[in-house]
């Protein structure tokens, strides 16, 4: 119950900081490969083709001093988090640039976005996080097990 008022309280900043940045993978990021596009697809991701991959040294690159503290209490933050996906833009740690099964976990973050919207996955991930910890919620058990069981998940093959 707090969890979810919490993250009703904070989602319009949340949801602000998350579509800059999403603009910001998407107008600055590489288009997804043949190989990769393959993957979207059997993760669920119905717009393949709109998904950017974006190479930083931290993920994410950049968080306002609050939602660094949140992050910090749900076990996440640039020195634990390889990946995000923020809509159909896609943050890769670019020292994780060789994990494919990385890339698979974000694109079913993707195909969750498009399932639910920008908004309520950002509400549902939130109030997860919040509620259960990280990575103990439904949409990121979700990942998890797609990724997991997808054929491709066992190629280490670089995603650069």
């Amino acid at each position: 119950m707090i969890a979810r008022a919490v993250a009703l309280l904070i989602l319009p900043l949340v949801q602000v900081w998350a579509r800059r940045h999403e603009r910001d993978i998407l107008r600055h990021g590489s288009r997804l490969s043949m190989q990769q596009l393959e993957d979207a697809a059997r993760v669920g991701v119905q717009e393949a083709d709109r998904v950017r991959v974006l190479f930083v040294e931290t993920v994410p690159p950049r968080l306002p001093r609050f939602l660094r503290k949140l992050a910090a209490r749900c076990g996440l933050g640039p020195a634990t988090t390889a990946g995000m996906a923020l809509g159909h833009g896609i943050y890769v740690r670019a020292d994780q640039s060789d994990r494919r099964d990385l890339l698979l976990h974000e694109l079913v973050h993707t195909s969750q976005y498009e399932r639910l919207g920008f908004r309520r996955f950002l509400k549902e991930y939130l109030t997860e996080c919040l509620a259960d910890g990280y990575p103990s919620g439904k949409l990121e058990a979700e990942a998890t097990r797609l990724a997991s069981e997808s054929p491709a998940a066992g190629d280490q093959d670089s995603i650069t």
